[in-house]
């Protein structure tokens, strides 16, 4: 594909499938690697996916207020790393854009990026603090338990294990954009990873 298109329209907050998009998608014979790239509004998510498409532009970028992005947007470009494999980039919009009449409309937004990629990249800014992680869990990763049904046969008390949910998860990966602070816990040297598993033992129920 030359440029992006269009997978998952969202029309006055509408969801529906673009059959242009799903034609190209099915004349692709080659093993398909999916990434999709979750976050806030206007923190950088398409200039991140097309640096991983190799290009500075491709998904549209915008330096105003207003989201750009409008529902869930396909790349399909050759996979850097692994011959003869297609690598099918999703942006997705923005979540918590205020124009939004429906908060719901990220909820699905956000279930159909988990459902369609194989990694999961979730982007924000600065740094994992306690604000960003109630973004992401409880609101939209228990919201998940409402809109996908995770097992064949509910529990008896119709009650589903949100614990159990988040093993259905594609690889996670928690991409902060201008982190400026020193990767240290307890005075001692932590990696990135070590600092995403510390914090998401803070929330009940997550295991990193």
């Amino acid at each position: 594909m030359m440029d992006p298109i269009c997978l998952v329209e969202n029309d006055n907050e509408l969801l529906s499938v673009n059959q242009k998009a799903l034609q190209i998608l099915e004349k692709i014979s080659q093993p398909v690697v999916v990434v999709a790239i979750v976050g806030l509004y206007r923190t950088g998510k398409s200039y991140l996916m097309n640096r991983l498409a190799g290009q500075n532009s491709g998904f549209p970028l915008g330096s105003t207020v207003q989201s750009e992005t409008k529902g869930i947007w396909m790349w399909c470009v050759p996979h850097p790393s692994k011959p003869n494999h297609t690598l099918v980039l999703l942006d997705t919009e923005g979540l918590g854009d205020v124009e939004k009449g429906d908060p719901k409309n990220d909820s699905w937004i956000f279930a159909l990026a988990v459902l369609l990629c194989s990694t999961f990249v979730y982007n924000s800014t600065s740094t994992i603090n306690h604000q960003a992680l109630e973004q992401l869990y409880p609101s939209y990763v228990t919201e998940l338990t409402e809109l996908i049904q995770a097992k064949s046969s509910p529990r008896p008390d119709g009650v589903e294990d949100s614990t159990e949910f988040v093993s259905f998860f594609p690889d996670f990966i928690w991409a902060v954009r201008d982190f400026t602070l020193e990767l240290k816990l307890n005075g001692h040297p932590i990696t990135e990873d070590q600092y995403l598993e510390n914090a998401l033992k803070l929330i009940p129920g997550i295991r990193a």
